[in-house]
């Protein structure tokens, strides 16, 4: 029979003072206590500088699909209930600035890098050329920018390809939504009184910047339904609705740690 632990000591002397009693190997714990020990062995080994992760949001739109409603509403209820650690904050526009931010950069590179148009630069050839950091680099520090914050969690990332940069991550919850070119070109030109054609004409120039913008960089389709968890037509969603629909989905899948 084998045995845990050998005794150096002649087996005359007896046990010393202190010695734990030696068990044959081939003796057995209870299986329930043995599951609790496991679980506690792995759970005790876990790096400590391991930190789980937490949830996030990327949001993609059509423009006037209620990209900006939406996240609003998001925030609002994820917040009613957030502890004051865990609020959750919206990034979109003021991405590019917490990226410049982030890398000790001048604010006025932001106009290089407009997501939804053709970058308004008033500058020569000679200019872009001699960009430094260059436009590439810009991109892929807003790209590293996004997925830092996603780790860090309780975000909501509006645009920017937001669900291919964050690829990978546990805890994305990635939504789209869209509606009807119609819908769209209504909404915006009652919002901003210009007519329906003007309002067509934009939404269709902000659509196809867009879907530049993440064919440029990610060498994807921002309108790839695959790419999402939800996709919702916000001509039959209303925007509480689709609100819910997407809490209800963070909630259900947000990572818990063991």
């Amino acid at each position: 029979m084998g045995y845990a632990r050998i005794a150096l000591s002649p087996s005359t002397h007896g046990p010393r003072p202190g010695d734990q009693p030696i068990l044959p190997m081939n003796m057995h714990l209870p299986l329930d206590r043995a599951d609790g020990y496991f679980a506690t062995e792995l759970r005790d080994s876990r790096a400590p500088w391991v930190k789980p992760p937490t949830p996030f949001i990327t949001l993609s739109r059509e423009s006037c699909a209620g990209g900006s409603g939406l996240a609003q509403l998001l925030a609002e209820k994820l917040n009613a209930e957030a502890a004051p650690a865990d609020r959750w904050s919206i990034f979109g526009g003021n991405l590019i600035n917490r990226m410049l931010q982030s890398n000790h950069l001048p604010e006025d590179l932001a106009r290089f890098l407009p997501e939804d148009r053709v970058p308004e630069v008033n500058a020569t050839i000679g200019e872009i050329v001699g960009l430094h950091p260059s436009l590439w680099e810009l991109v892929q520090k807003t790209n590293e920018t996004m997925r830092r914050l996603a780790m860090d969690g309780h975000v909501i990332l509006v645009g920017r390809g937001a669900n291919y940069a964050t690829a990978g991550l546990a805890g994305g919850v990635h939504v789209r939504l869209v509606a009807p070119p119609e819908h769209r070109a209504r909404y915006y030109a009652e919002r901003f009184h210009v007519s329906e054609a003007a309002a067509f004409a934009h939404n269709a120039k902000c659509d196809a910047a867009r879907r530049r913008y993440v064919a440029a960089h990610f060498n994807r389709s921002v309108e790839d339904p695959a790419a999402y968890d939800l996709v919702v037509n916000t001509l039959h969603v209303p925007l509480a609705e689709a609100a819910q629909l997407v809490v209800a989905h963070v909630r259900a899948h947000a990572p818990v740690a063991a």
